[in-house]
C-alpha cells in the first residue's frame, strides 16, 4: 500500500510557484460595474491630478492667512468681502490683502487665498467679515494633485479589486478596468456514498456537502466554474471526467479519494493522464494532511480529502493562495481579526494545525472560544466564524494567549 510522503505546507507553495511559474493567464478589459472580485492585470496609474484645483474642506471664507495674524472673538479682522464660488463653477475672482471670498465645501479656492476660515469662526458684517481667530497657510484647503498626482501609481498590478478600490478608480476616471480573465475551475466529488442535496438518502449514504463549498469558494475568489460533477468510484468514470475537466479548466479540485485506502485510485487515475503527475501526496497540516498536488497538462490538479472540514481546511490552506497569488500575482494578504484565546489545547502532531473558532465580543475585546468535533462533522463548519493555525514548532496554545483569526 502508498503511503504518504509528507511535506511541509511552505514547501508545498514554492513547489507549486516553481512549477506554474510560466503559467499565462489572459488579461481583458470590463466596466467597471463588474470590477469588484477581479483581479488587476495592470496597474492603475493617475492620468490626472485630483483634485484638479484647489478645493476647500470646509464652508467658509478664502483669506489670506497674513491677514489674520492676532486676531481673535474679541478683536477681529475685519476683511471685504468681494464675491463668492459656487459649487461646480469656475472663478476668476481673487483675494487680495484685505479681502475674503465665500467658499462652500468642495468649491474653487480663489488666486491670493492661502486658507479657509471655517465659517462657525466668522461674523458677517453686511459687506465685511469678522474672521476670529488666527490662520495658517494652507488650512482646510487641498491643493491641486494632493490627493493623487499625475502619474501617481494608485493601484498597483495584483490587487484584487474591493469595494473600497471602485470609487477610486471612478474617481480617476477609469470606466474600463484591465483585469485578468476569471481562473476556470473544476470541481469532481467522487464516492459510492454520496447524495446530491435534495435527494434521498439511502442507509450507507451521505449528502455531499464539498461540491458546493468548494463551488462557492472558488466564486468567492472570481472564478469561473466550467465544470461541476459527482461520481461514482470506477476508475474509467473518474478518468473521463478528470480528463475533461483538464482540458476546460486552469484548476481542477477532485474531492474524496485521496487518502490510501484500498479504493483510493485517484493517484493512479491522476498520473494515468501524463507527467509529471501526482507532486506532493500527503501535507503538515491538520485536518487535510492526505491532500494531494499534482499537475496535469501544465494545469493544477488537488486531490482534497472527503471529510467536510479537512477539504475546507486543506482548499483554503493550499488551493486559494496558489490561485490567488500563483496564478494572478495577488500579493496583499488577508487582515485577520486578533483575539484572546479562551481554551487551551496541546499540539504534538508534527503538523500545521488548523483550528476552528467562533468569536466572542468583550469589553475588553474578541474572544477565540472553540468549537469541537470531528474533522467530518458539518457543525465544525456552520458555527465556526473562521480558524487558527497553530504552527508546527509551537506545542500547544495557552489560555489568555493572542491569536489571528482569519475569518471565512
Amino acid at each position: 500500500m502508498e503511503m504518504f510522503t509528507v511535506m511541509r505546507r511552505q514547501k508545498v507553495a514554492e513547489l507549486l510557484e516553481r512549477e506554474f511559474q510560466g503559467f499565462q493567464v489572459d488579461s481583458e478589459t470590463i466596466p467597471i460595474e463588474e470590477a469588484r472580485g477581479r483581479v488587476l492585470s495592470e496597474a492603475i496609474v493617475a492620468t490626472e491630478n485630483i483634485p484638479p484645483f484647489r478645493r476647500s474642506t470646509v464652508d467658509g471664507y478664502a483669506v489670506c492667512s497674513q491677514d489674520t495674524i492676532g486676531c481673535s472673538e474679541t478683536l477681529p479682522a475685519i476683511l471685504t468681502i468681494v464675491g463668492e464660488t459656487r459649487m461646480g463653477e469656475g472663478t476668476d475672482l481673487s483675494v487680495d490683502a484685505g479681502e475674503a471670498v465665500y467658499v462652500p465645501t468642495g468649491g474653487i479656492v480663489p488666486v491670493g487665498a492661502d486658507s479657509i476660515c471655517m465659517i462657525e469662526y466668522t461674523e458677517d458684517f453686511q459687506d465685511e467679515v469678522g474672521i476670529q481667530r488666527p490662520m495658517s497657510q494652507l488650512e482646510n484647503l487641498v491643493d491641486i494633485g494632493d490627493d493623487v498626482a499625475l502619474g501617481d501609481c494608485v493601484l498597483e498590478k495584483g490587487t484584487r479589486i474591493g469595494t473600497q478600490h471602485i470609487g477610486a478608480l471612478a474617481a480617476l476616471g477609469v470606466h474600463l478596468v484591465p483585469v485578468y480573465h476569471r481562473i476556470r475551475v473544476a470541481i469532481i466529488s467522487t464516492g459510492d456514498e454520496l447524495v446530491a442535496p435534495g435527494q434521498p438518502v439511502e442507509l450507507g449514504q451521505i449528502r455531499d456537502s464539498n461540491t458546493d463549498s468548494l463551488r462557492a469558494m472558488a466564486e468567492a475568489l472570481g472564478c469561473e466554474i466550467t465544470l461541476v460533477s459527482r461520481i461514482e468510484d470506477e476508475f474509467d468514470a473518474i478518468q473521463q471526467t478528470l480528463e475533461k475537466a483538464v482540458s476546460i479548466s486552469d484548476v481542477v479540485m477532485i474531492s474524496g479519494g485521496s487518502s490510501v485506502g484500498n479504493h483510493d485510485m485517484t493517484p493512479d487515475i491522476i498520473n494515468s493522464l501524463g507527467e509529471p503527475g501526482v507532486l506532493v501526496h500527503g501535507i503538515a497540516i491538520k485536518p487535510g494532511k492526505p491532500t494531494m498536488v499534482a499537475k496535469v497538462r501544465n494545469k493544477a490538479v488537488f486531490g482534497l480529502p472527503g471529510h467536510p472540514a479537512s477539504c475546507f481546511i486543506a482548499y483554503k490552506a493550499i488551493v486559494e493562495p496558489f490561485i490567488l497569488r500563483d496564478l494572478q500575482g495577488v500579493t496583499k494578504k488577508e487582515f485577520p481579526i486578533m483575539a484572546v484565546s479562551d481554551f487551551q489545547i496541546h499540539v504534538s502532531s508534527g503538523r500545521d494545525v488548523f483550528y476552528m473558532v467562533e468569536l466572542r465580543e468583550t469589553n475588553k475585546g474578541w474572544l477565540a472560544a472553540p468549537i469541537h468535533g470531528k474533522s467530518g462533522m458539518v457543525t465544525l463548519l456552520s458555527k465556526a466564524d473562521g480558524y487558527i493555525e497553530i504552527p508546527m514548532e509551537k506545542e500547544g496554545l495557552q489560555k489568555g494567549e493572542p491569536v489571528a483569526v482569519y475569518r471565512f
